[in-house]
């Protein structure tokens, strides 16, 4: 991720979590690994924290991982200047086998600025798979959201993420959703919280609806941003989903002088760049890294408006603008927890196999097959086939929110979903992809929802309006 300062306009940007190249994600990702330095480095880090805590300069402890290992229950701590409460709660790796190996899980509350409500938190879930809580929430801002004044935050990395390390020999079949989603609720058991707001964004929301299956007496109110439905396979729908943003946005330009005038032509010459540079490459680049550049320039309007521009000069073989917006790297890193959720869990579709009739299948395909070599040699694990259905029907109040060009999360993954929730509500924010972001409406929105604990009567309209498209980029 990279979230972008400001309380409400980052919310969803660092909530929205990146299936398949989250710069923070550590679960599966096209970019390398963060460099684990050695272990003489921690000890000259946590020397100059000594050092500078000495000069009477503010630290906050419970981001590094060489620093203080807080006890159960939390304890008092300060995270990025706020007073909070920073605790280590353990837990079995395999609750099989509860005399076996622990983890370890961090675990950060934020409590409410103002009267909290008793026995119920808000609880944030990372996208990813491979996000930390403690770091995206914090990075998005959350902590200035209107919740968190009559809510406390409940932040858990989620095993084999963030502060939440696994132990040595770590067995890869433990690290998976549910057993993630199992230690969820057994922190919220021990904190004495009767139920949680659950929030979760991309692959978080995916999370957060194993969560409701599993514990479903312990949610709230449910918050789902970037989803798909748990019955909907991801990479099934993928190059399908992908052509349709596309579409969008060339009816987008379409409807624009200034864009349709400079390049009319440009998304017939996406398709064609991309079959051409499959049978002959162009500096190093095929059309399938053609098609992820432009995948990935989809989730984000502000960066899907120079999509014409890159495409039109491309095609006249000026390749500097394509350059500027990726390399098309379609490698895939897989640790411990992407491993076992990627290589064991349905809602990946990584069985999923073309033709889908589009100018991305060459990358889908590609990109599966990656992950299938991945998965090849990874220890499986049987996941009960009822976990990822939704339910025929749950009293839960749930709100979904939808970028209305998504490439990879688009509102048609969640079908049936106001059906099989009665109360429940979906807001398509027009035009916008993957990476959601808004204003002081939308954060508005969710505080009336959490605290009315309903959809009944709820008004999307600010949040809609907040929405904002930035021009076409017409030149360089």
């Amino acid at each position: 991720m990279k979230p972008e300062g400001g309380s409400a306009s980052a919310l969803m940007r660092a909530a929205g979590g990146w299936r398949t190249s989250d710069v923070v994600s550590t679960g599966a990702q096209r970019l390398p690994h963060r460099v684990h330095r050695p272990q003489r480095w921690v000890v000259w880090l946590l020397a100059a924290l000594v050092a500078v805590a000495a000069i009477g300069v503010g630290v906050d402890r419970a981001f590094y991982s060489g620093g203080t290992r807080y006890s159960w229950p939390p304890e008092p701590c300060v995270v990025q200047g706020i007073d909070a409460r920073c605790g280590t709660f353990i837990v079995p790796e395999n609750r099989a086998k509860p005399n076996g190996r622990k983890i370890g899980l961090r675990v950060v509350v934020l409590p409410a600025s103002a009267e909290a409500t008793p026995k119920v938190a808000f609880t944030f879930l990372a996208g990813g798979p491979g996000g930390a809580a403690t770091e995206q929430a914090l990075a998005g801002r959350w902590q200035s959201s209107q919740l968190n004044t009559f809510r406390d935050f409940l932040l858990v990395d989620q095993r084999g993420t963030g502060g939440s390390k696994p132990p040595h020999g770590a067995d890869v079949t433990q690290y998976g959703t549910r057993m993630a989603m199992d230690d969820l609720d057994a922190v919220r058991a021990a904190l004495g919280y009767r139920q949680l707001d659950v929030y979760g964004g991309s692959y978080g929301a995916t999370a957060a609806q194993v969560y409701l299956k599993l514990h479903p007496s312990s949610v709230h109110t449910l918050i789902l941003s970037g989803a798909s439905a748990i019955d909907v396979p991801f990479y099934g729908r993928y190059a399908v989903n992908a052509q349709r943003a596309l579409d969008q946005l060339a009816q987008l330009c379409a409807s624009q002088a200034p864009c349709r005038k400079a390049f009319p032509h440009w998304e017939h010459q996406f398709g064609e760049l991309v079959k051409t540079w499959n049978a002959h490459p162009v500096h190093g680049m095929n059309g399938n890294q053609l098609a992820s550049v432009v995948h990935d320039m989809l989730r984000n309007v502000n960066t899907a408006v120079s999509i014409p521009l890159v495409v039109s000069h491309a095609a006249k073989r000026d390749y500097r603008p394509l350059k500027d917006a990726g390399s098309g790297d379609l490698g895939v890193s897989l640790d411990l927890m992407g491993s076992s959720i990627w290589c064991n869990e349905p809602w990946t579709g990584l069985d999923a196999r073309g033709p889908w009739g589009t100018d991305f299948d060459g990358y889908t395909t590609a990109l599966i097959a990656e992950f299938r070599q991945k998965c090849s040699s990874v220890p499986k694990r049987a996941e009960p086939p009822a976990l990822w259905r939704l339910p025929t029907s749950s009293r839960v109040p749930v709100l979904a929110l939808v970028g209305g060009a998504d490439p990879q999360d688009p509102v048609t993954n969640l079908p049936d979903l106001e059906r099989r929730f009665p109360d429940s509500r979906i807001v398509v924010l027009p035009h916008l992809g993957h990476e959601l972001s808004w204003d002081g409406g939308c954060d508005a929105m969710l505080a009336h929802f959490v605290a009315s604990g309903t959809t009944k009567g709820l008004d999307t309209t600010p949040c809609i309006d907040d929405v904002t498209v930035p021009p076409f980029k017409l030149s360089e």
